[in-house]
């Protein structure tokens, strides 16, 4: 398991998220008007991609169609995980089925760790968005507090965000609202948001143009 406190920081935040503060406030955060550090981080991450789609590993279009605990539907999202095990288990929910595991690594320089350090929610208002019954609420047309609390990150300039994983308890995903696939050479210009890297390097899968 890949702990947080193990990635490598590339350098300080330079801005901050600012959030509402949640109704019942921990330790943790202790200001009134509680912030999340944008923070630059270079991170190792895993993915399962579904044998359909697997040859566009870099398209957050299912998420964008469909929703997901931090994206409303209609807001493009790529979800992937610390570990091969979070990977998995964020694939299956339960309900084994084949799928590619492809590694990646990620180059960010607007991270929001929501998180306590090991895995854990890092504030009562992340323990709600993490544990409320989001596809029940949007069904009925409610707004899932994890929805809310990813809008004002996006909204703050947050390219993505270091979340607790549903699925294997103490276990880390990454959710990116903002990224590109990172490629070189002179056809390939720099694109805005994350930089994206699926490592292949017998280009087993045909990487997608686009970044959504």
């Amino acid at each position: 398991m890949v702990s947080p406190r193990r990635f490598s920081t590339i350098s300080n935040g330079m801005a901050k998220a600012s959030i509402p503060e949640p109704v019942c406030s921990t330790n943790h955060v202790t200001s009134q008007n509680p912030s999340y550090p944008l923070i630059a981080r270079e991170i190792a991450l895993w993915r399962m991609l579904t044998i359909r789609f697997q040859r566009a590993p870099y398209s957050g279009e299912g998420a964008r169609l469909y929703g997901g605990r931090w994206n409303a539907r209609g807001i493009p999202a790529l979800y992937l995980a610390s570990d091969p095990a979070t990977a998995v288990a964020e694939f299956y929910q339960g309900l084994p089925k084949p799928g590619t595991l492809a590694p990646y690594r990620l180059l960010a320089s607007a991270l929001v760790d929501l998180t306590d350090g090991m895995g854990g929610a890092g504030n009562e208002m992340v323990e709600h968005a993490c544990t409320a019954a989001w596809k029940a609420m949007a069904a009925r047309s409610r707004t899932p507090p994890s929805w809310t609390l990813a809008r004002e990150l996006i909204a703050a300039g947050a390219q993505g965000a270091l979340v607790p994983s549903a699925q294997n308890r103490g276990g880390t995903c990454v959710v990116l609202w903002d990224w590109h696939a990172a490629r070189t050479g002179p056809e390939h210009p720099e694109g805005k948001g994350a930089a994206l890297t699926l490592l292949d390097p017998e280009k087993v899968l045909e990487a997608s143009g686009t970044t959504r």
